[in-house]
């Protein structure tokens, strides 16, 4: 079975993830297409096991606050999703099929477990994160490596002057600093929310004064 998904996950990070059929597969292991059905038994269960071995358990690491924890593990995370980025394909159905999927929840969650935050609060932020790694790593898939411009020059912005004011500043930023910049927008959120969620200090009592 060890082999049989090293080879998809092999098959997958060289040609994406709708070249993994069973008959590639079988090919790839020196099998008959049959004869793979006997160890997987179907194409999801095989991806399921793929994304299984990919994503691997979330490390045990050790940080000093939630904020460097985070940033700790989406960094972790989309380094992974960035060496096999037919991960990013994989449906999405609302269920965790796999404990790795499970272990990376888990890391995000308790990252956060010394904040004041509710649990549900907790599985949004993660799921906030999660959503921003996803579509980084589907970007720096798909984008071309030479900048391009983003609007085509030959495009009229003359009704739109904000965009044609950001294309006259010509800024440009690289992949690091493009996702440096979304990722604290996140957790300066998550900082925000958790002062909003701590409790307010009691001010001290005042002294009694005695009337005559």
């Amino acid at each position: 079975m060890e082999r049989i998904v090293e080879a998809a996950i092999e098959l997958a990070d060289a040609e994406g993830l709708e070249a993994v059929t069973m008959a590639a597969v079988a090919k790839r292991c020196g099998f008959t297409t049959m004869s793979l059905y006997r160890h997987v038994a179907s194409k999801e269960d095989l991806v399921s096991r793929m994304l299984d071995t990919a994503l691997g358990l979330a490390p045990a690491w050790e940080v000093p606050d939630w904020r460097a924890g985070l940033e700790t593990w989406a960094r972790a995370l989309l380094d992974l999703l960035l060496a096999h980025p037919w991960a990013i394909d994989v449906p999405i159905t609302g269920v965790l099929h796999t404990e790795s999927q499970v272990s990376w929840l888990d890391g995000a969650l308790g990252m956060l477990a010394g904040t004041p935050l509710g649990e549900g609060e907790k599985a949004e932020i993660a799921l906030v994160l999660n959503g921003y790694l996803f579509w980084t790593a589907r970007l720096r898939r798909s984008l071309p490596a030479e900048p391009v411009d983003l609007v085509p020059p030959a495009f009229d912005l003359g009704r739109y002057p904000h965009v044609a004011g950001l294309m006259a500043a010509g800024e440009e930023a690289s992949f690091e600093e493009d996702f440096r910049f979304g990722l604290d927008l996140i957790l300066d959120g998550v900082e925000a929310r958790i002062q909003r969620s701590s409790p307010r200090p009691v001010p001290p009592s005042l002294p009694r004064t005695s009337s005559k």
